[in-house]
């Protein structure tokens, strides 16, 4: 690509009936001029596209990188989501193992204390009929004695007979 200095430093050959060198020359500096301002824009369009370019770069490893955050964001959400639901469903778990075994061991005292309740009914059932039976046997030792009394004071001479026969 020619540049402004070029043209600037091109020498025609001068010939005979050549063209006007005044307006060669005159042409020659109106288009190093122009050609000047273009290759300038041209360059200043090319560093531009440059800067433009790196600057795109950046942006694309940036929105890489910050793509890979996000998926490694979403990862880690996921997997604490499942660590949570999964941590969550052994808890629940556990509290209703502790909920049965609670319940198991109520039970169990229900059934001991009506076990309990049951052989101390029994117990006084067999007391109330021992204490019947011996309070029976009592009366009727009683009631056998005031017969005997009754017999052995009925065949026995009163004190006033037996005062009577020592004095006698």
């Amino acid at each position: 690509m020619l540049t402004p200095l070029d043209i600037n430093k091109k020498e025609f050959h001068r010939s005979f009936r050549g063209y006007s060198c005044e307006e060669v020359d005159e042409f020659l500096e109106q288009v190093l001029r122009d050609y000047g301002q273009v290759y300038r824009e041209n360059q200043e369009l090319r560093e531009k596209n440059l800067r433009l370019a790196e600057e795109l770069e950046r942006y694309n490893k940036l929105e890489q990188t910050l793509k890979d955050a996000l998926i490694m964001a979403q990862q880690t959400a996921d997997e604490m989501r499942q660590n949570a639901q999964r941590e969550a469903g052994l808890i629940v778990q556990e509290a209703e193992n502790k909920a049965r075994e609670i319940l198991n061991q109520a039970r169990l005292q229900v059934e001991k204390a009506e076990r309990y309740r049951s052989d101390l009914e029994a117990m006084a059932a067999a007391f109330k009929t021992r204490l019947r039976s011996f309070l029976q046997a009592q009366l009727e030792l009683l009631a056998a004695e005031e017969a005997a009394a009754s017999t052995v004071a009925d065949s026995q001479p009163g004190e006033e007979t037996i005062f009577e026969e020592f004095k006698e």
